[in-house]
């Protein structure tokens, strides 16, 4: 089911701010909190009865799909395509079942498909935007100008335009762990007694221990996102977590999970294994060499939430190359890599060489040469 969040004044269509943290009337400038806009558990109860299940086609044409709705049918679905009517303008807005909120492509509405975030896909979490759109385009210009290689096609308006705000799903793991670790060293200490010089090596065996709590890694959950991408834009501050309400999406994009929990899991061990390594060898000394023979790792009291996390995100592709840049909608740690172009240095030099040439035509007219 397709909802959007009107002003309680003038009726106009509500967004997210995130300088604010409110839902904001372009038309009125009246803000509202996101909790004067939860559902309460009565509504939830009622809703479900509106709300379209997702349900396989039985056909494959889209067109005889479509037909065979229903006209109260809100959704119609074919394969992996729902297609959604727009409360605001009436257009069908096609979109992937996994996304429950969108922006609608004739009248740019912000659309929260409130359907999709029911049952075990609804998350426990959001972490609300505060960097909004001049933020993020800003800083992306910046990066843009740090070189004069900078390909044209980085630089234009059009490819600024494709950045999109979305909230990315997460998990966050929460547990104790604890860590037995065997290592083998050596100290070596090189000295001379008379005309000789003498290599004493000391070989030592160390057994350590060390345990903690990890709160909170993250670990985004899903598959199309480059995991590197993600880690590198951390990190990021969960006291600022919010219950989740779909408000908050209200004018960015969404998808929900389709990489599980316990898929997940071996990553968030492994960030809690090395820092638990660290730990132990920096309990152990110093030594000329240490080589761990054995290590073992154990966790309890597994705490996982499902979160959404605010980023910014642009998708191009130069030369065959895919090119991804990630902001951290809260912080605004801006993470990508932007090509360096040869070929610009031949376009600046001869538009040099032609501004320069058509000077000269004129302070020849001028009588000046």
């Amino acid at each position: 089911m397709a909802k959007k969040y009107s002003c309680k004044n003038c009726g106009a269509e509500l967004f997210f701010d995130p300088k604010t943290g409110k839902l904001h009337c372009d038309y009125c400038g009246f803000d509202y909190d996101p909790s004067e806009y939860d559902m309460t558990p009565s509504e939830e109860a009622s809703s479900d009865q509106t709300i379209p299940q997702f349900q396989e086609a039985e056909t494959a044409d889209p067109a005889e799909a479509a037909s065979s709705q229903t006209a109260t049918d809100d959704s119609v679905s074919t394969d992996d395509l729902v297609v959604y009517q727009c409360p605001n303008c009436g257009a069908e807005v096609i979109t992937s079942k996994k996304t429950v909120a969108t922006t609608c492509v004739y009248c740019n509405r912000a659309i929260t498909l409130t359907g999709n975030v029911k049952g075990e896909f609804r998350p426990d979490y959001v972490l609300p935007f505060k960097k909004d759109r001049k933020d993020v385009e800003n800083a992306y210009r910046a990066l843009c100008r740090q070189s004069i290689l900078t390909p044209r096609l980085f630089s234009r308006e059009s490819t600024v335009q494709k950045i999109k705000g979305m909230y990315v799903p997460y998990w966050l793991y929460s547990f104790n762990g604890s860590a037995s670790v065997n290592v083998r060293a050596e100290r070596i200490r090189v000295y001379r007694s008379g005309d000789d010089e003498v290599t004493e090596t000391s070989r030592y065996r160390i057994h350590e221990e060390g345990d903690g709590f990890f709160d909170r890694i993250p670990a985004d959950a899903m598959k199309e996102m480059d995991n590197i991408m993600m880690d590198s834009i951390e990190p990021f501050d969960f006291s600022e977590l919010q219950k989740f309400n779909p408000a908050f999406l209200t004018g960015f994009y969404t998808q929900q999970w389709d990489d599980s929990a316990a898929d997940n899991e071996p990553r968030a061990k492994g960030r809690a294994k090395h820092a638990l390594s660290d730990e132990v060898m920096s309990r152990i000394g110093t030594y000329t060499m240490r080589t761990i023979e054995s290590e073992q790792y154990k966790w309890s009291g597994q705490r996982v939430e499902q979160v959404m996390i605010p980023v910014w995100m642009m998708y191009t592709e130069y030369k065959g190359k895919k090119y991804v840049f990630g902001m951290n909608g809260q912080t605004g740690k801006m993470m990508g890599t932007i090509p360096r172009d040869p070929v610009r240095l031949l376009e600046i030099g001869g538009g040099i060489f032609i501004v320069s040439q058509i000077v000269m035509m004129v302070l020849r007219i001028l009588g000046v040469m």
